[in-house]
């Protein structure tokens, strides 16, 4: 019996290997899609990146001081002073240098004398938009009577000056490509001053600041 060869020809063909150009084709395109791929995420860890925030301590000074300045004049008396109240202001300001908006909650700030905490105070929560600063002000009110109570309180105020204490917290949220990355950031700065009694400045300045990033 005579079978067809063509038929035999056609249920054996082998499919066309691709030409040598087709190939190169192919090979830049996938090395073409790598190269953009690497960009893309270069550019993801560089410019939406989390960085950390920074929180300056612009000043520390307190609110209306007439009535704690009047003790000034006589230091030497045995009795309490006049010192009917007493409160520290902390001008703080916080630096966001993410590309996206720093969502922070309600600030803690707290006083203390000689590491006793005598005041404590919250500011309302906010948003630092992308790379830029805002400024807040805490204001605390000392509990003058836990000042009074102590015994080297006097001798301070008869020598000059008083030495205190505050520190403030921050804690926000960093959100990044549309939420994809989130980091949680908590500030903290921990700083010194004293207040002269003749005219109830503030001197002697200094600040250290914590970030951590979760």
């Amino acid at each position: 019996m005579i079978q067809s060869t063509g038929a035999m020809g056609g249920s054996g063909a082998v499919g066309k290997p691709p030409s040598p150009r087709l190939r190169c084709v192919l090979i830049s395109c996938g090395i073409g899609s790598i190269l953009v791929a690497a960009a893309l995420l270069a550019v993801t860890l560089t410019v939406y990146r989390v960085r950390e925030a920074v929180m300056t301590m612009n000043a520390i000074s307190l609110k209306d001081p007439v009535a704690a300045a009047a003790y000034s004049s006589s230091p030497s008396s045995s009795t309490a002073p006049p010192l009917l109240s007493l409160t520290v202001v902390a001008d703080v300001s916080v630096k966001n240098p993410n590309a996206a908006s720093l969502r922070y909650g309600a600030t803690e700030t707290s006083v203390y004398y000689r590491a006793r905490q005598v005041g404590e105070a919250t500011g309302p929560p906010g948003t630092a938009p992308a790379r830029r600063t805002v400024r807040m002000n805490v204001t605390v009110d000392v509990a003058v009577g836990a000042l009074l109570g102590d015994p080297a309180f006097l001798g301070d105020v008869a020598a000059g000056a008083v030495a205190v204490a505050t520190a403030t917290r921050v804690r926000g949220r960093v959100a990044v490509l549309g939420g994809l990355v989130r980091r949680r950031v908590v500030l903290e700065m921990n700083c010194t001053a004293t207040i002269a009694v003749a005219d109830m400045s503030i001197g002697d300045q200094s600040c250290d600041q914590r970030v951590r990033l979760r």
